[in-house]
């Protein structure tokens, strides 16, 4: 497992991927074209407008050869050579063979507030995080 509870994410990540100072959820998945994660996408698209009354942005990760393309409502980045999979810890699964299916809600701080990890329950990671989502104190100023 990658980071803990009251863990920093990457400050880098957060800039790059634009939600640095935002209440956020970033989950890592594997790939767009997997059945699993395209539960996964579908399950957190369909919620996008609850996240986003939440005042939480939502953030889907996943490595280079995983991009595909596909069309959601949530920002979809690459993590390149898995560079932030990897500088925060999230373990292989499946023996190494698939990407590790974590995921973080993050404080307008930074500051890792719930983690959630399951490899194959893609669509609870969505029901979770917005549950704990929707608890969160919202940051004084917000752009969604």
């Amino acid at each position: 497992m990658g980071l803990e509870v009251g863990d920093s994410f990457p400050t880098t990540a957060l800039k790059t991927w634009g939600v640095s100072g935002k209440n956020a959820v970033i989950y890592f998945y594997g790939a767009d074209d997997a059945p699993s994660c395209k539960k996964q996408n579908s399950a957190f698209d369909s919620k996008f407008d609850d996240f986003k009354s939440a005042g939480v942005a939502v953030v889907g990760v996943r490595n280079g050869p995983g991009a595909k393309g596909v069309e959601v409502s949530q920002k979809l980045v690459v993590d390149e050579e898995d560079a932030v999979r990897n500088e925060i810890g999230i373990e292989k699964d499946f023996f190494g063979f698939l990407g590790g299916r974590e995921t973080y809600v993050v404080n307008s701080k930074g500051v890792v507030e719930f983690v959630f990890n399951s490899q194959f329950a893609p669509e609870d990671h969505v029901e979770k995080s917005l549950e704990y989502a929707s608890t969160m104190k919202k940051p004084a100023f917000s752009f969604f």
